[in-house]
């Protein structure tokens, strides 16, 4: 990014709230808060938490503490107390990076750690702005993302230096030559989620493009009329999200016109239907692509541009695994099955994580050694996807192969909710259950008291939002006397008594 920066310094790197910050300047900030973490004490595979509302400070603290020789990861302040401490307690951190205008968020960070808050405000920029040299092995950590997990706490993905490089240098490259986009573009709409991995795409891989980021506020991230005015504004050409997002937004009309303006547009995070890519073509001939993105493969391992052709046959695929990666789709017992058949999807290649931070048993039992090709010097994913190959060798999606689902774009462990609340009192049994109406998602649950006794379920509700998360917490909870089984004594989910969706708020 150095070396960039040194060829297009006056170039814009970053737009926040009708602020510029050039490459130089970015490079230079991140430098001197750099040589300060160096400063402190901050070593190789340190880890060091950003706690930060939406702001370009999020972008300067990340590639410092990569300078420094560290790795970052971003928690959200708006996280319930016990996460945020969960998160912090794991990564065991000798600093945390801050920045946030709310007083309330201040006042709760105050009282939440004992581990020394550095405020990214307060810090000079313009000291220490030189070079700094790099202490970082290939192998090092770079960042971690926390995504949920079954034992009712979070784990921590860990990608390193090689993983990012080899990402944003070679994934995005038709043979590690061409770029995977068929047009040009320069300006970039960052508004997706700091705690989800698509952000590699949006702000890592198109800064070291030379790309300008167009980064959106708390208040802007989610409000379809500004980001609408965003776009229009500085004629945002390439947009990453999740289907979802994109269809509730359609309902604005300014964000609907904004977006016949957007050249290339990304998808993944989560199935997406025909009629969905049916009606953004009814606004735009730019060109849509579908990808997989997966958290534990740095971003997006597999992607292709719709065609006329696919939309015709309605079959949208996740498009073709990215330049350095290696799919392989297997049956129950490790060998490859044929084209057309259903088979779960194992990811290898340059960008697979080193594995899960403070997890050695789970890490050995999702990232095994590739049977298939023993010369291969990575470690093969077991995503849990379901998949199929086309004969033009393509993917198709066809679902999990547990209780794993995507809300918001955000991956689910369906566990973590329910081993949560059955922490509540007089709770001693929980269903969570994910439903989809083609136009939202949401999670139902069901539970049963020990006494089956009624439960003020607004107490519930409140005790859970402390706990989890907005997009983990259920949408309706109901009561039952009974859990219904099958002939074998195992849970019938079939048998679970239906809940209008359409009524739920």
């Amino acid at each position: 990014f150095s070396k960039l920066s040194k060829s297009i310094p006056y170039e814009t790197a970053i737009i926040f709230e009708n602020k510029k910050i050039s490459f130089s300047q970015l490079d230079q900030m991140s430098n001197s808060l750099a040589h300060f973490l160096r400063e402190y004490g901050i070593k190789s595979n340190d880890i060091v938490p950003i706690i930060c509302e939406r702001t370009y400070f999020y972008i300067i603290a990340a590639f410092a503490i990569m300078k420094a020789g560290g790795a970052f990861v971003f928690i959200d302040p708006e996280f319930p107390n016990d996460r945020i401490n969960y998160m912090i307690e794991e990564v065991n951190p000798k600093i945390i990076l801050k920045y946030h205008s709310d007083k309330n968020i201040h006042l709760k960070l105050k009282y939440i750690s004992s581990v020394y808050q550095y405020d990214l405000q307060s810090h000079n920029y313009d000291e220490h702005t030189e070079y700094i040299e790099n202490i970082n092995k290939a192998d090092d950590t770079c960042y971690i993302f926390f995504t949920s997990g079954t034992t009712g706490k979070p784990k921590g993905v860990l990608i390193s230096h090689d993983n990012l490089a080899h990402y944003c240098i070679h994934s995005q490259t038709q043979n590690g030559v061409n770029c995977i986009y068929d047009k040009e573009y320069k300006k970039v709409l960052a508004f997706t989620q700091f705690t989800y991995a698509m952000i590699v795409i949006e702000i890592y891989y198109n800064l070291l493009k030379g790309k300008t980021l167009v980064l959106c506020n708390n208040k802007e991230y989610n409000d379809p009329e500004l980001l609408g005015q965003l776009i229009n504004k500085y004629e945002i050409e390439f947009l990453v999200s999740t289907p979802s997002r994109i269809n509730n937004y359609l309902s604005n009309i300014h964000f609907k016109e904004s977006i016949k303006k957007v050249k290339i547009f990304n998808f993944s995070g989560e199935p997406i239907t025909n009629n969905f890519i049916k009606s953004l073509r009814l606004l735009t001939n730019e060109d849509i692509y579908v990808g997989l993105g997966l958290t534990e493969a740095t971003a997006y391992c597999a992607l292709s541009k719709v065609t006329a052709d696919d939309i015709k046959n309605e079959i949208i695929t996740i498009g073709h695994p990215t330049c350095n990666y290696k799919f392989y789709i297997l049956d129950n017992d490790l060998k490859p099955v044929p084209i057309g058949v259903k088979g779960e999807i194992y990811i290898g290649g340059y960008s697979i994580s080193k594995g899960y931070l403070n997890r050695e048993e789970l890490t050995s039992q999702r990232f095994i050694d590739n049977h298939i090709d023993p010369s291969s010097k990575t470690k093969l994913y077991k995503t849990g996807d379901i998949g199929r190959w086309t004969k033009d060798g393509r993917i198709v999606y066809i679902g999990r192969s547990d209780f794993q689902v995507k809300i918001r774009g955000q991956r689910v462990e369906l566990p973590e909710i329910e081993n949560t609340i059955m922490k509540y009192p007089e709770i001693d049994y929980v269903i969570v259950i994910y439903k989809n109406n083609n136009i939202n998602n949401y999670l139902l649950c069901y539970y049963k008291t020990n006494s089956n006794k009624e439960l003020n379920e607004n107490d519930l509700k409140e005790f859970v939002s402390k706990q989890l998360p907005s997009y983990m917490c259920p949408n309706y909870y109901m009561r039952l006397n009974e859990i219904p089984l099958s002939p074998s004594g195992k849970l019938n989910r079939k048998a679970l008594p239906e809940i209008d969706i359409s009524k739920i708020s």
